[in-house]
């Protein structure tokens, strides 16, 4: 009997190639599903951050645990003064001014939204501050830039894996990551779709348990402190909730349209979550915090594992 000859590509019998072949198309579709939800995720975020409605609601430090949690990071990665720092996701730049002023640290914010930057830099009277309109994955700095990179609730709103090379990239061999951001186990609870409210807790596409060390390790990153912080999100949703029944009162009796803070972009979407709408989120909020599904985690991790 004659047996025909199985066709070989690049070593793999055809019958185990086939498969694969079929199989490529659909991993590269579900990448660029992923990038596009990312980049989705980012473009909401920035305008949520860029209006005035998340500044009543937050203030300038558009993050859980605010610039306490800021001063931490800096100093359990013991920077020294004139170490250059890259924050990136800068926001209103609350984080870059601490860090410059405080710190004594030369500082590049970067964001990824022009108003955003435009609003942080007419805050800033600070030399050593300089600020400039980028987001991941693409930086425009060079290889091993910074001694140091501040990620706060940022990494959650990109394209995770190519975000963190880009990181190792400008970060100099030794260099500090210092990281932090909301994980989530289990589903997402429903009420956080809303976009300021979700954005605001860093919640709109939040890391998954393992997700942290698993991404950094990948990316050549070794963690050498990590904090959990989850207390810091009732104190914001909190805040959020006294500030928000304020907010809405003065605007009523003022006769303000408090959509228009939004801006148009939120205002297309979601608009303006009513009352009730808050109260069922905020309840939601604080039963995840205490079963511990919903996390706030700090770090510093260092690049290439040695500093």
């Amino acid at each position: 009997m004659t047996t025909e000859p199985t066709e070989v590509a690049d070593g793999v019998p055809a019958a185990e190639a086939a498969p694969a072949a079929e199989a490529a198309p659909a991993a590269e579709a579900a990448g660029a599903t992923e990038a596009a939800g990312a980049a989705s995720i980012g473009a909401c975020c920035s305008a949520v951050y860029g209006s005035p409605l998340a500044e009543l609601l937050v203030g300038d430090s558009l993050h859980p645990g605010g610039l306490a949690s800021t001063r931490n990071l800096l100093e359990a990665a013991r920077l020294s003064p004139g170490d250059r720092l890259l924050d990136i996701g800068c926001g209103l730049g609350a984080s870059a001014r601490l860090a410059a002023t405080t710190f004594g640290l030369r500082v590049d914010a970067a964001d990824a939204s022009a108003p955003v930057i435009g609003r942080a830099r007419a805050r800033a009277d600070e030399a050593r501050i300089k600020w400039t309109v980028a987001g991941l994955p693409n930086l425009p700095f060079g290889d091993a830039t910074f001694d140091a990179v501040l990620a706060e609730c940022v990494l959650s709103t990109v394209d995770r894996p190519k975000a963190l090379a880009e990181l190792a990239r400008v970060l100099r061999p030794g260099g500090s990551l210092m990281l932090s951001d909301v994980e989530v186990d289990g589903d997402p609870i429903p009420a956080l779709g809303h976009r300021v409210i979700g954005a605001a807790l860093c919640v709109t596409a939040a890391w998954r348990p393992g997700e942290f060390e698993h991404l950094l390790s990948v990316a050549g990153f070794q963690i050498a402190e990590s904090w959990d912080r989850s207390s810091s999100i009732v104190d914001l949703i909190d805040r959020i909730e006294a500030r928000f029944g304020v907010v809405r009162l003065a605007a009523r009796d003022l006769g303000l349209d408090l959509a228009g803070l939004i801006g148009p972009a939120l205002e297309a979407t979601d608009g303006v979550p009513s009352a009730e709408f808050v109260r069922d989120v905020i309840a939601a909020l604080h039963a995840s915090v205490h079963d511990g599904s919903l996390k706030y985690t700090a770090m510093v991790a260092v690049n290439g594992g040695t500093r």
